[in-house]
């Protein structure tokens, strides 16, 4: 993310406020602890990008942290259109060794009537939350989905690829992904950082109003949140460049 230019700093609808997307089940809010560092809710620096984007960034003596959030269109094919996508994608360069990185996205003043419950599939970590008048999905990455992407190469330390097999033997309790129950949304701790180590990191969210004549099984909001931290960015970036 680093190397994207500010504009002028006007705040685009449906941010609520820095670091929180507003939807229809309350605002999703943002959130880090960096090894000792409680990241402050309030960035230092934030920047509205041309076509929406916005950019927020931390430094402290331990880490570099950014977060990016956006609107982005669906990679995925599903049955019924989304009202909305929005993605937020988190960049963690580490300074110094890092024993505990955990990112968070929950919501809240969530209504009363909104029910919640985890929605997971294979390299996929997800919470759905639906009422009467709306069906959403959260969702990121799971634990298999890191070590895959480590693996790959793709913008996490290389050697988390190796967790793979304590991912399939159930054996990773000092890192993972949570479903939170107090304020719904989902947690991420990763695995330990080195100096230097850079670390990126996404999370979607997509909703729909549900209608009489929908099919029962349709999933739209889940298929539309399936996507990787590259497709956010380059929709950040195209729609700075107008595109």
């Amino acid at each position: 993310m680093s190397g994207l230019l500010p504009s002028v700093p006007r705040s685009p609808a449906p941010l609520t406020s820095a670091t929180a997307i507003a939807t229809p089940v309350g605002a999703l809010e943002f959130s880090a602890r960096i090894g000792s560092w409680a990241v402050p809710a309030r960035p230092q620096r934030a920047f509205c990008l041309p076509g929406g984007a916005l950019v927020h960034r931390w430094e402290h003596e331990s880490a570099e942290l950014e977060l990016l959030i956006c609107s982005y269109e669906a990679e995925t094919d599903f049955t019924l259109p989304v009202a909305a996508c929005w993605g937020a994608v988190w960049s963690v360069r580490a300074r110094t060794a890092l024993e505990r990185v955990r990112l968070s996205a929950s919501f809240r003043d969530v209504p009363a009537d909104v029910q919640s419950g985890p929605a997971s599939g294979q390299a996929v970590a997800a919470l759905d939350l639906w009422n009467a008048g709306t069906d959403l999905t959260l969702g990121g990455s799971d634990e298999e989905d890191i070590c895959d992407r480590a693996e790959a190469g793709d913008s996490l330390p290389r050697r988390w690829a190796a967790l793979i097999d304590d991912v399939h033997r159930g054996t990773h309790p000092t890192w993972g992904v949570e479903y939170q129950d107090d304020h719904p949304g989902l947690a991420w701790t990763l695995p330990p950082f080195a100096p230097a180590d850079h670390a990126v990191l996404h999370a979607a969210v997509s909703w729909r109003t549900p209608r009489p004549d929908d099919p029962e099984d349709d999933v739209s909001p889940w298929w539309a949140v399936i996507t990787r931290p590259r497709h956010l960015l380059a929709a950040a970036a195209a729609a700075a460049a107008g595109r």
